[in-house]
């Protein structure tokens, strides 16, 4: 229904127009196109809600989910004491690292999907964070090089890509497009720019994060707490992988989180 709607609104807006000479018409419908931008109010304790800005179908899921898809995120970044440095990798359109900003964390958030980055910085202007977060379009691996970012889907929202490597996502899917992305080790990353370590993590990258950690070693002793998404079977080899390095970092599985879809690793005390 939605689709169907949305074509034949589309067909109406185009024969309204049609009149127009050709350059002033396809003016005219781009600034539609922008005024036709969603915002979704996303409740923020305290203050006043963020108001995130989508504008793609897809970039419309989580935002209109809040709550319900990743509870436990919320709850996390909720109970972060206020003024730490953050770190959101895989941050998307951005709509956890405005949250965990407007909760009063210093934040710098990475996304590597053009669209998905370009999105991400519209959610951190319009509502005013510019001072609170900053967004970098890179993606994180387990060694510093130029590469592709093998993408699902190219809308702002879309998730799913895989960084270098073969050219399938999950080793399943055929990617729809390579987008050139720099890649970096977290602790490359530091050194090079000169940056400590974050007091917190939250990594939801679709199978990337055993190699993130990888490249993170000199880092993970230093971050209080990470967030982190485990998929499919916790006893596959990405899992394990996940859980013995960040518990060889000194951080340790939280009671209660591993029936989650994000599971908190805290360092003691």
């Amino acid at each position: 229904m939605s689709r169907s709607m949305a074509r034949a609104l589309h067909r109406l807006a185009a024969a309204v127009t049609s009149p127009m000479a050709r350059g002033r018409q396809q003016i005219t419908l781009a600034m539609l196109a922008e005024r036709l931008e969603q915002r979704v109010a996303v409740p923020v304790p305290g203050r006043a809600p963020l108001s995130i800005a989508c504008n793609a179908a897809r970039a419309l899921h989580d935002p209109l989910n809040f709550g319900k898809d990743e509870p436990e995120t919320i709850a996390w970044i909720n109970s972060l004491p206020p003024g730490g440095v953050y770190w959101d990798i895989g941050a998307n359109i951005g709509l956890y690292a405005v949250y965990a900003a407007a909760q009063g964390q210093q934040v710098l958030a990475f996304e590597p999907s053009a669209a998905s980055f370009a999105a991400l910085m519209r959610n951190v202007e319009v509502n005013g964070l510019g001072d609170q977060v900053a967004a970098y379009c890179l993606a994180f691996a387990d060694e510093t090089k130029l590469d592709a970012l093998h993408m699902s889907g190219t809308a702002a929202g879309h998730s799913m890509h895989s960084f270098g490597g073969a050219e399938t996502i999950g080793g399943a899917v055929q990617a729809v497009f390579r987008q050139a992305v720099p890649g970096f080790t977290v602790d490359a990353f530091r050194a090079l720019f000169g940056l400590p370590a974050p007091d917190y993590i939250k990594m939801d990258v679709d199978g990337l994060e055993p190699a993130i950690l990888r490249g993170a070693e000199a880092t993970l002793p230093l971050v209080r707490a990470v967030l982190v998404e485990i998929d499919g079977n916790a006893r596959d080899s990405g899992a394990l992988e996940i859980r013995a390095r960040l518990e060889a970092a000194g951080l340790r599985e939280q009671p209660g989180s591993a029936e989650a879809r994000n599971v908190v690793f805290a360092r003691a005390g």
